[in-house]
Formats: structure tokens, C-alpha cells, sequence
């Protein structure tokens, strides 16, 4: 049986960090390498509503107590997500050396 994709939706706050993730690359001189790496970001999160129960619900306590799911992109980013109904929420993506008493959906 294949499983019934969910529509993805990204909130405003997931949007605001992807275009500060290209400024800051297209700041150290890679403009090109800013938009190519913001569309494998927003290909990565329509992937996951493909498999949403692929990726484990989040350690940090805040997020696990809203059984919100973790997925990591690169090393270096975390998806916060949460499927719901019939779409999966895409709330916040983290850089995995922030500081986790700033985590927030």
C-alpha cells in the first residue's frame, strides 16, 4: 500500500529562517549557492510529507511535550514539524549550534 502524501505547509516562521539561511550565504560571497541550498531546504520539507512518522519526535522537552518531530537536514538543520490532520506543519528550521533554551515551533 502506498501512503497517502500530506500537504505541507510552512509557517511563516520556517519561510523567515530559510531567507536568513540565503543571506547569510549569499553574504559570504556565494549568492548562487544561496538559492540552489534554500530550494534543497524547501525540497527536503515537502519530502517529509511523504513518510511524517520517519523522523522521531524531538528530545528537547518543550517540543516533545506538542509531539513535535525533528528531522535533520545536512547536519546542520532541524525541521521542526508536526503532521496534523491532513498536512504536515513545518513550524521552525533550527541550525543544530543554536543554543536549544531558543527552540521554538
Amino acid at each position: 500500500m502506498v501512503p497517502k502524501k500530506l500537504k505541507v505547509v510552512f509557517k511563516p516562521k520556517a519561510d523567515r529562517q530559510i531567507l536568513n539561511i540565503m543571506i547569510y550565504i549569499a553574504t559570504k560571497g556565494y549568492p548562487e549557492r544561496s538559492v540552489k541550498f534554500s530550494d534543497k531546504l524547501y525540497e527536503f520539507g515537502y519530502s517529509l510529507g511523504i513518510l511524517p512518522e520517519k523522523y522521531p519526535v524531538c528530545r528537547q522537552k518543550q517540543l516533545a511535550k506538542r509531539k513535535m518531530r525533528c528531522a535533520v537536514f545536512k547536519k546542520n538543520y532541524i525541521f521542526v514539524y508536526k503532521p496534523v490532520k491532513h498536512q504536515l506543519i513545518i513550524y521552525n528550521i533550527i541550525h543544530c549550534k543554536t543554543n536549544p533554551a531558543h527552540y521554538s515551533a
